[in-house]
């Protein structure tokens, strides 16, 4: 055994996170992409009360004033110090667009300031489709508001406020609400957006990765496990070649070395099933001279 099998040195070992953020172009058709219109009071009654308790109750006027309810452990709205998710619009209106995002195309979640949401349906008198992006605390706003409805300003500069934003974004579950209902352009409400349209963010993973160094000294491995290089005993036939531990002697003189094609990670004292197999792209000759050294890198 101790031919081709050795521990690993664990203070080599590297283990190192790294953010990957990938650009999604998604349609409102695509798998994974949900549409659902709300309207409390009615069927999707169900729909409206979830999310109000999940992400709203601190936003409610009926519980605005205790104190319970303004703390961020009671719900999972996005809270940042000096930066406030603002709530107060979906118990100010009795009906909402929800768009779910599935969990593949954000990973583990969507990165603030990324999201664009472009409404395909409902293009104003000049042909320009209304667009809402999130302003990096899980507020939505539209950029190209040609309408002003009450305090909701029309800007493109205008980063969204109390005042004018439209819905909410909840970037760790992938969860778009556009709760304004006021105009966004002349005949064009916000209510009847997101029937039909484009979305596009960036994802968020967080790749960890192991980095384990097998290092080979001259006078280890020295062995080779492929079988076909096996003797085959006298009067027996050649299945006896898996089994027996004997080198044809065309290898077993000074000048063989094998090649190094596989190397298996086991778990201590459990060599029948490899925990991580990394195969070379080539080869390698075995040196009895110098030391070898391999790095196996494995993404997470």
């Amino acid at each position: 055994m101790s031919n081709v099998f050795g521990e690993i040195d664990k203070s080599s070992t590297i283990i190192e996170s790294n953010v990957v953020n990938y650009t999604q172009n998604l349609s409102s058709s695509a798998d994974g992409i949900t549409t659902v219109k709300i309207v409390s009071g009615s069927q999707n009654t169900n729909y409206w009360n979830s999310l109000n308790t999940l992400y709203y109750t601190s936003g409610s006027s009926v519980y605005g004033n205790e104190k319970y309810f303004q703390s961020n452990k009671v719900n999972l709205s996005y809270q940042v110090a000096g930066n406030k998710q603002f709530l107060t619009k979906y118990h100010n209106y009795s009906s909402s667009s929800l768009i779910s995002i599935a969990s593949i195309h954000y990973g583990e979640k969507i990165k603030e300031g990324s999201f664009t949401f472009t409404d395909l349906n409902n293009p104003d008198s000049n042909g320009v489709n209304p667009i809402i992006r999130d302003d990096g605390f899980g507020n939505l706003y539209s950029t190209n508001a040609n309408s002003n409805f009450g305090t909701l300003a029309a800007s493109n500069t205008s980063i969204s406020s109390s005042d004018n934003f439209v819905g909410n974004i909840f970037y760790n579950q992938g969860l778009v609400l556009i709760s304004e209902t006021g105009s966004w352009s002349g005949s064009v409400k916000y209510s009847d957006l997101a029937t039909n349209y484009d979305l596009k963010f960036d994802s968020f993973n967080t790749i960890t990765t192991h980095e384990y160094s097998v290092k080979l000294l001259p006078q280890q491995y020295n062995y080779s496990t492929n079988y076909t290089l096996r003797e085959t005993l006298s009067g027996s036939n050649s299945y006896v070649k898996y089994s027996t531990p004997y080198l044809n002697s065309n290898f077993t003189g000074s000048n063989f070395q094998p090649y190094i094609t596989t190397i298996n990670l086991y778990q201590k004292d459990d060599y029948d099933t490899p925990m991580i197999q990394a195969t070379l792209p080539r080869p390698i000759r075995k040196s009895d001279k110098i030391n070898m050294k391999f790095k196996i890198k494995l993404d997470i």
